[in-house]
This record gives C-alpha cells, structure tokens and sequence, in this order.
C-alpha cells in the first residue's frame, strides 16, 4: 500500500487524494458524506480534494445520482502519466532558452576568487615555502637579510641552485638596510645582474615580518623572530596577490636605486 501512495504522490497526488482515490477504488461508488466517513476526513474538507480528483479525470460522478462518485479504472492514471511526460519534454525543450536569459539577467557578479590559507611551523615547514616559490617565474619579496640569514643560512646555495635551475627567474627584493644586506646583495646582483634587483627601505624602516614573498598568485609571510617558533603563512588569493603586486611595485619606483 505504500507504494502506491508513494506512487501516487508523484503523479501529483497529495496524501488526501490518495486515500480518496483508493477508498473509492476498493468500495465503488459512494455519496462524499460516505466517502469522508470512511477515510475520516472532515466533509467541507473533503470536497476542495474531490474537485481536484475529478479535474484529473480518475473519478467522476455517477449519472443519475446527484452527490455519488465513482473511480474510474486505474488505467486512467496513464493520461496523468502522459500529462507529466509531455510536460518534461517541453521543460527540456525550452531548458536553453531559460539558461541563457538567466544567465543574461543575473550574472552580473564575478565568482569570488577561491582563497586558501596555510600554516607552516618549524625550519623544515617554512623551507617549503622557499621551495616553492623559488619555481615561480617573478618573486616579489620585503626582505631581513640579517635575520633570515641566521636561522637559514642554507638559503644562500638553495638561491643559486634556483638561478642554475629556473632560467625564467626574476628576483625583486627591498631590503631593510644592514651590513649583511648590502654584502649578500651586492653579490646576487652581480652574478645575476640581469634576473636579480634590489634596493633599500629607508634606514629608520624596519619590518615586521622577516620575509614576505609574492609570487604566483601567493603571499607569503615568514617570521623567525622567536627562533622556538619559526612560522610562515601562505595567502591563495588572486585579489590579495594583485594587490600587493601593486603595492610593491609603487613603493618600488619611489625608492632610490643603490648606490654603487
């Protein structure tokens, strides 16, 4: 029996309708008083679903008799069947035609860039970072020499390992002013004079990240500050990226080259 309500709802019926239909189906013709007895279901209620039901066409009225009604054999339920069927054909048919108007008519709005952020701790989890970015084509970095250089002197062979490696490589960094600044860079730009640039922030500047790298579509930020807490995060994000691109290059053209 549940199957049949079951199948019955998706033809359209509601519950109601199905134990109307069903009663009538097993008893034969009856007056609607009888007929909401049997399935106790309030008169004045029951009307509203017989009309419904005699809309469908699986039961009508019996002639001669004023206020009986009757089921209509089961195989009426195939018009209802082929009711649905034709229906679906013109939803499919006209599915194009209303993809394209909504598609007009409301996307409007780019999809939010997708976003991503992830935690590194420790040397070896910040050293992926270095990793990765260095296959990059341009890296953009704000950069600590001195600081970085303590706790990750193994940077220095992993850099020109990167030059040998990637050809497509270009290196953009401001640095914070110090001593071990100016000798280490002095050094990568003329070995590389071509693929690795500098130039100084104002000696009263000082950063707070260590190393903050922007590269393909990536901010990453790298403190090594606390050296029992090394960390590095690393921002997905095309609108974040751009803007910093934007920053940095700014910020770039105001500062004075090196002096030589």
């Amino acid at each position: 029996m549940r199957n049949l309500f079951t199948y019955l709802k998706q033809l359209g019926f509601s519950e109601v309708e199905s134990k109307l239909y069903l009663t009538l189906l097993k008893s034969g013709s009856m007056s609607v008083s009888e007929l909401a007895e049997a399935t106790k279901i309030n008169r004045t209620a029951a009307y509203s679903h017989i009309n419904s039901l005699l809309e469908k066409g699986i039961i009508a009225k019996v002639k001669g008799s004023s206020n009986k009604i009757t089921a209509n054999p089961p195989e009426h339920l195939q018009y209802l069947v082929e009711q649905q069927i034709t229906s679906a054909m013109t939803l499919k048919e006209t599915l194009p035609g209303v993809i394209a108007s909504l598609n007009t008519s409301f996307s409007h709005k780019k999809d939010a860039p997708a976003s991503e952020m992830k935690y590194y701790k420790g040397r070896n989890g910040v050293k992926v970072i270095y990793e990765e970015c260095l296959k990059s084509k341009i890296i953009r970095s704000y950069f600590n020499c001195a600081e970085i250089e303590k706790v990750f002197p193994e940077n220095f062979e992993l850099f020109n390992d990167a030059f040998n490696d990637n050809a497509k490589i270009k290196i953009y960094e401001i640095l914070e002013d110090s001593p071990e600044s100016r000798e280490k860079m002095s050094y990568w730009s003329e070995y590389n004079p071509y693929r690795y640039f500098y130039k100084f922030l104002p000696s009263d500047v000082k950063l707070l990240a260590n190393d903050i790298l922007i590269y393909e579509g990536k901010v990453a930020i790298i403190n090594v500050g606390d050296k029992e807490n090394i960390t590095g995060v690393v921002l997905t994000n095309e609108d974040y990226y751009n803007n910093s691109v934007q920053l940095f290059d700014l910020l770039w053209r105001f500062l004075p080259e090196p002096e030589g």
